[in-house]
C-alpha cells in the first residue's frame, strides 16, 4: 500500500482526536465552603455540588466541640495526650469512575490549624483519603474506641489513605483502606483513615495494605493559626494500576511535603466519600492538649477521559470511507491501459 493511501485515515483519526481533545477538561463536581446548606452531626443527607453533611469522630470520647457555618467547618480533639478525630463525608450521589487510562480525582481541603493538631516534634499524623461507600453514608458520629454502631455507616467502605507523619512516630506513607469485619470495640470499624494507630479506635480487621512510605516525615509540624492546603490525587495511570498522591502546601503556595505511591492489588477505581483528620499524639512540653482545625473549603474535582457523540465516529468513518473511495476510483483510472 502506498503511503498516501493512508492518509485518509490518519485525517479520520485526527477528527476523533481532536474532538476528544476539545471535550477534555477538569470538572468540578463538589465546591463546599459550609455556606449552602451543610450540616454537621445530625442523620446523613444527600450531597448536591456544593453541600453535605459531615460526620465527626473522635477516639476516647464522644465528639463535642463542633460547628458548621459560612466558611467555616470547625472541630476538635478531646482535650487529653493522645486522640484520633476524623470527619466522613459523602462528595456526591453519582459516584465517580476512573475508566480511562489517564483519568484522575482529587480532593483539596483548605484548613487552619487553630489549636495544635500538628504541633513541632511531635509523633502525631495528618490524614486525608478517598473511598468508595457502596451507597453506605457514614453514621451520625461517634467515639470510635465503644459500642453502639457496629453495623452500617463506614464499615464497607474501601479506598485509599495519605498519611504525612511527624517527628518520633509514623513515617509518612500511603495505604488502602479495606472493608472492615466485627471488632472488640464495634465503633472503630467506622474509622477509615488511621491503619492500626490504636488497638481500640483505629480499623484493624483487616489492617490496610501499604501502597509507598513516602515524603518522610514533617518535622517543622504546622504553625498554629496559619492555613494550609492538602491536595490529594487519584490517577489511573495503566492497566489495572493507580498513582496515588498527596502534597501539604502552605498559604504561600510552597510545598511543604509530597507523596507518591503505585498499586496494582486489587485496584479500586469508583469513589464517592471523602475522610479528613489527624492523630494528636505525645506532644512537646508545653504544647496545649486540646487540638482543633477549621476548614474554609473542600473541594473534589474529576478529569475523566468522555465518550466521543457516537456523530463524531459516524463523521469520521464518513469522512474516511469517501476519501478512501475517491483514491480507490483515482487509482484505478491512473493504472488503466
Amino acid at each position: 500500500m502506498k503511503p498516501h493511501f493512508i492518509l485518509p485515515v490518519l485525517a479520520a483519526a485526527g477528527i476523533l482526536g481532536i474532538a476528544n481533545q476539545s471535550l477534555l477538561a477538569q470538572t468540578t463536581i463538589f465546591n463546599d465552603t459550609f455556606g449552602n446548606g451543610s450540616t454537621i452531626q445530625t442523620a446523613p443527607s444527600t450531597p448536591t455540588a456544593n453541600s453535605t453533611t459531615y460526620e465527626i469522630f473522635q477516639q476516647g470520647g464522644t465528639p463535642a466541640n463542633f460547628s458548621i457555618g459560612a466558611g467555616d467547618l470547625h472541630f476538635s480533639g478531646r482535650n487529653t495526650q493522645s486522640v484520633l478525630t476524623e470527619a466522613q463525608a459523602l462528595f456526591t450521589s453519582s459516584p465517580v469512575t476512573l475508566g480511562t487510562i489517564g483519568d484522575s480525582l482529587n480532593l483539596s481541603i483548605t484548613f487552619t490549624d487553630t489549636a495544635s493538631i500538628f504541633p513541632s516534634g511531635a509523633p502525631s499524623t495528618l490524614n486525608i483519603g478517598l473511598y468508595n461507600s457502596h451507597s453506605s453514608p457514614p453514621v451520625t458520629g461517634v467515639r470510635l474506641d465503644s459500642t453502639g454502631s457496629g453495623t452500617g455507616g463506614a464499615i464497607g467502605w474501601d479506598g485509599y489513605v495519605a498519611r504525612i507523619g511527624g517527628t518520633g512516630g509514623a513515617n509518612s506513607a500511603i495505604f488502602t483502606r479495606p472493608p472492615q469485619g466485627p471488632s472488640t470495640n464495634p465503633n472503630q470499624s467506622q474509622d477509615v483513615l488511621f491503619n492500626g494507630a490504636s488497638g481500640s479506635g483505629s480499623y484493624t480487621n483487616p489492617t490496610g495494605m501499604l501502597v509507598a512510605t513516602t515524603g518522610g516525615q514533617l518535622a517543622s509540624g504546622l504553625a498554629q493559626a496559619s492555613t494550609y492546603t492538602l491536595s490529594y490525587t487519584i490517577t489511573l495511570s495503566g492497566a489495572g494500576t493507580l498513582t496515588i498522591s498527596n502534597a501539604l502546601i502552605d498559604s504561600g503556595n510552597t510545598v511543604l511535603l509530597s507523596q507518591i505511591g503505585k498499586t496494582s492489588a486489587s485496584i479500586e477505581t469508583t469513589f464517592d466519600a471523602l475522610g479528613f483528620g489527624w492523630r494528636y499524639n505525645n506532644p512537646p512540653p508545653g504544647v496545649t492538649a486540646a487540638s482543633s482545625a477549621d476548614i474554609s473549603s473542600i473541594i473534589v474535582s474529576d478529569n475523566i477521559s468522555p465518550v466521543p457523540e457516537p456523530s463524531i465516529f459516524a463523521i469520521a468513518g464518513l469522512a474516511a470511507a469517501g476519501l478512501m473511495r475517491r483514491r480507490l476510483r483515482r487509482r484505478t483510472f491512473e493504472e488503466k491501459p
